[in-house]
């Protein structure tokens, strides 16, 4: 049998991750949870929420990809630091966020000859990258940052420094889970600025 490979996440991913995971978030009262996080055996717990952050750092790089051999792909990388605000409350319930300035940061790797071409082994984690970059974007200003059909330069919103996402406030889908009895977390989609508070 295969093992399973997850396109997403390569293990300096995952390194990345647990190195800035030291301070897990909380499933504040309105999160939908399956399972149970106290149980360390429950390889099942999930637990997802909405998510108000405030991006503190953004920077660009040259880096690298590995696919599932080890090969090497030059990338552009961008990373993400986020907060969530420390007077942050809850939308729905008015209670004080159980997250209130607890950090959260993302690796985001591009690899320029995986882009439009299906065949490269690092092009769907090429295009969910891009995809959660974008987000990031529409998140901010709303889905108009981007016209249809443009190629934008997104040295213009991550690369500057500060960057011009510094300071900005995003929404996203925050879901905590366990691999390998280790609790993650991770922002899953970014909400667009006209999709907020619907």
């Amino acid at each position: 049998m295969a093992p399973q490979i997850d396109y997403f996440l390569d293990d300096d991913d995952i390194k990345d991750a647990n190195n800035a995971g030291s301070f897990l978030f909380d499933a504040p009262s309105d999160a939908v949870v399956r399972g149970k996080k106290s149980d360390p055996n429950d390889e099942k717990y999930k637990a997802t929420w909405i998510q108000s952050l405030e991006i503190t750092e953004a920077k660009m790089y040259e880096d690298a990809a590995k696919d599932k051999d080890g090969n090497e792909y030059g990338a552009i990388c961008i990373e993400v630091s986020f907060q969530v605000p420390s007077g942050a409350v809850r939308a729905k319930s008015g209670e004080t966020d159980p997250n209130a300035g607890r950090n959260h940061r993302a690796w985001y790797r591009l690899v320029g000859e995986a882009r439009k071409n299906p065949k490269h082994p690092k092009y769907k984690a090429n295009n969910f990258n891009t995809g959660r970059v974008l987000g990031i974007l529409r998140s901010i200003w709303g889905t108009a940052v981007i016209p249809h059909g443009t190629n934008p330069n997104l040295g213009d919103f991550f690369g500057d420094s500060p960057a011009p996402v510094v300071g900005k406030t995003v929404v996203a889908h925050m879901k905590q889970s366990r691999y390998k009895g280790e609790d993650r977390d991770e922002l899953t989609d970014f909400i667009a600025l006209e999709m907020q508070g619907s």
